[in-house]
């Protein structure tokens, strides 16, 4: 595992994380009957994307799939008809389990007027919606579990939740128009409700990248001393030059992540981020097989930090913490071993050292996952989550 893993390693996962599997999506905000409505994105992920086109009824229209260039966009476009009806489309892309969403408005009434929907179509819509509901679930709790704030998130997601239930187990049999009128209603609460989770996990997503960019600062500066125990050679010498550049970049990123920045922008940081962990890794590659001992110890420490914070963080919570703290501590205590070997130069002990501080790591990210999911549960149908 070298320092690519880093950024995963320093930022838990949660649907949209940080140099994790990411999908984005995006369109422009309205368009007219018979507009061309074009649909970009990007993803790190191989695999074709598959993108869902809903409209303003809730019924799924179009489906089309495009398969990323080299950067990791896509795109794909189509015509609105001349009678597409007014309303919020919403746009869902996939690739693998990974997801995203976003909406544009057709702003126009066709002449026809709205589209009707038969007892069928409403059963179809609600079905969706509540799967839509399950996958916006998992991904709240994955923000809970990074202890942000999610109290108001929940209120609307467990209220939206119990409508549909109410909705779909008393539909008026006899006056079906009326009840695809209220589920109009809840579809456009949805399109709130993922509106304000794009939202939380933007901020999430910076405060993230805030401190591991504030981390991999104080790394560079303690790598930049370490290396010149290594001796003089080009290698060395290309490397440290190096590691100087990246500290700056990382320095303009470090500021321009303590201000509000635009969701756009802040991928094309994350991307920048991304790009000096790439860096790090691929530098230790020409310093021989001291290089890449001394990465597995980087890589490390950086687990040994992540579990740490979560402990906290769960021990905070009133959770019995003192197996994985004892593990933990038994890592700290072969990393000092480490850092005198590194001192004396003996690789063959450190690499020894490294292995059996991973083994006392063993299981404790499974563990914590364990526990954080004992927490949480249910969704859909009456079983939402706080």
């Amino acid at each position: 595992m070298g320092l690519t893993s880093l950024v995963l390693l320093l930022i838990p996962s949660f649907g949209v994380a940080l140099a994790a599997d990411v999908i984005d999506v995006w369109t422009k905000e309205s368009y007219e009957p018979g507009d061309k409505v074009k649909v970009e994105g990007y993803t790190n992920v191989t695999g074709t994307v598959t993108v869902i086109i809903t409209n303003s009824t809730g019924y799924e229209i179009l489906s089309l799939t495009d398969d990323p260039d080299a950067k990791g966009e896509f795109l794909v476009d189509f015509p609105l008809g001349e009678d597409a009806s007014a309303g919020t489309y919403e746009v869902n892309a996939t690739v693998g389990s990974i997801y995203n969403t976003t909406s544009f408005e057709v702003v126009a009434e066709s002449d026809g007027g709205e589209e009707t929907m038969n007892l069928e179509d409403l059963l179809s819509a609600i079905e969706r919606a509540f799967r839509f509901i399950e996958k916006v679930n998992a991904t709240a709790m994955a923000l809970q579990e990074e202890d942000y704030d999610m109290e108001l998130f929940w209120e609307k997601l467990n209220g939206l939740n119990e409508s549909l239930t109410e909705l779909y187990e008393n539909i008026d049999l006899e006056n079906v128009a009326a009840s695809v009128e209220d589920f109009r209603d809840l579809r456009k609460e949805i399109s709130q409700l993922s509106g304000l989770l794009s939202s939380i996990t933007k901020n999430v997503k910076q405060e993230k990248a805030w401190q591991f960019t504030e981390r991999m600062r104080r790394q560079i500066r303690d790598l930049e001393g370490k290396i010149e125990g290594l001796g003089e050679s080009a290698g060395v010498d290309e490397f440290r030059s190096n590691l100087e550049a990246y500290e700056r970049k990382l320095e303009r990123l470090w500021l321009t992540l303590n201000t509000t920045i635009l969701h756009d922008e802040l991928e094309v940081y994350l991307k920048e981020l991304e790009g000096v962990t790439q860096g790090v890794d691929s530098g230790f590659d020409g310093l021989g097989d001291e290089g890449h001992t001394l990465k597995e110890m980087y890589t490390l420490q950086a687990r040994i930090e992540v579990f740490n914070a979560t402990v906290k963080r769960m021990d905070e919570r009133g959770k019995d913490m003192n197996k994985l703290r004892e593990k933990l501590g038994n890592a700290e205590q072969l990393m000092e071993q480490m850092q005198h070997q590194f001192n004396e130069k003996n690789w063959g002990k450190m690499k020894g050292t490294i292995d059996d501080a991973n083994e006392s790591l063993r299981g404790v990210g499974k563990t914590i996952r364990d526990m954080n999911r004992s927490n949480n549960g249910g969704n859909g149908k009456g079983n939402g989550n706080k």
